[in-house]
């Protein structure tokens, strides 16, 4: 017979595990949890005639709001994939709650306590990496997925594309089209896997074409040290013809009004192309080449990934046509696709 005294405290102190410990236990989230403390709470329980409160287990995540934290909100990657997360959470009877970090420390910060102040049921998080430890606390309550840049939190998961693989292949197709040389034009790496990742396929593809690596540094917030660029390639061209690949949009965005107005020909003399696939690529003439990111796919792998650690049933999930993958590893890696264009088509 269940034993209305005993508490979830009296539990914890038997098996010589903490109150968050034996909670993700009743909620069936035994990520980093070992066999042996997931046996010895269970014989607790047993022991002990434990019976968890229901009117407490209901109260607990019922907020139904999930929040997604991004860098910026006016980047279309950030649009794409909140609008594809907020599709599947819906569906599911979640509401999202969306939160702007700026990629400030503090600012993540400050968010990131004041969601789980309000109980929210999980966050997807596009993070700086300035709050790991808090984020890594969290992740021991509530479900936490990393989009976008991949770091390694116990007990959270990451959605990642390859970034590597997609820089280096499109770097690998634009010294075969027959450019000379790829300047590559990023902000400093600042520990961002993106950055680091697209940076390390771009070497690579160097690497293998028998081509010298030719890494530019700008900074967004410093229009000056984009203005020095673009000087100097109207000054001191590298040998024509050459490319400029940006490592994502936004860098892009700042360069290409002003290399348009650079002396040379596009595509024939200076190729143009970015990681990202900007949503006024449309106006761009000749049509800029890109790397495009499977935002929709992100956001669903996202969504699904906070559903199964919410301990949703199948049976409900299959209803609501979600299907989730229980088994996939701590990090999914999706593939972006290279969108070929003629502002590095040479060859007719």
């Amino acid at each position: 017979m269940a034993n209305q005294s005993v508490t979830i405290k009296d539990v914890a102190k038997a098996a010589g595990v903490s109150i968050t410990t034996v909670s993700r236990f009743l909620n069936r989230r035994y990520d980093s949890m070992s066999v042996e403390t997931k046996q010895r709470i269970e014989q607790v329980i047993a022991k002990l005639h434990y019976q968890p409160n229901k009117m407490a287990q209901g109260l607990k995540g019922q907020s139904r709001t999930v929040a997604v934290v991004v860098v910026n909100l006016g980047y279309p990657y950030a649009v794409a994939v909140i609008r594809s997360i907020s599709s599947v959470l819906n569906a599911a009877g979640y509401s999202l709650l969306v939160c702007e970090s700026s990629g400030d420390r503090e600012q993540e910060a400050q968010l990131l306590q004041s969601l789980m102040a309000q109980g929210v049921d999980g966050i997807i998080i596009q993070t700086s990496g300035d709050n790991n430890e808090l984020l890594e606390r969290i992740a021991l309550e509530k479900p936490v997925v990393l989009m976008d840049r991949q770091f390694d939190i116990p007990s959270a998961i990451n959605v990642i594309t390859d970034n590597q693989a997609a820089s280096q292949k499109l770097t690998e197709r634009l010294f075969e089209e027959g450019y000379r040389s790829v300047i590559y034009v990023s902000e400093p790496t600042e520990g961002l896997s993106t950055r680091e990742l697209r940076l390390k396929g771009y070497e690579t593809a160097c690497d293998l074409s028998g081509a010298s690596p030719d890494v530019r540094w700008v900074l967004r917030e410093d229009p000056a040290s984009v203005d020095a660029l673009v000087r100097e390639l109207a000054e001191h061209p590298p040998e024509r013809p050459f490319t400029v690949y940006t490592a994502n949009g936004l860098v892009m965005l700042d360069l290409y009004p002003r290399l348009v107005q650079l002396p040379y020909m596009v595509p024939t003399e200076m190729g143009l192309a970015t990681f990202d696939e900007p949503d006024w690529v449309h106006v761009t003439s000749p049509r800029l080449t890109c790397v495009r990111q499977p935002t929709d796919e992100i956001g669903i792998a996202a969504a699904e990934a906070v559903l199964d650690r919410l301990g949703i049933s199948e049976a409900v999930l299959d209803r609501l046509g979600i299907t989730v993958d229980s088994t996939a590893d701590a990090t999914r890696t999706l593939a972006s696709e290279v969108i070929w264009n003629r502002s590095t088509t040479r060859r007719s």
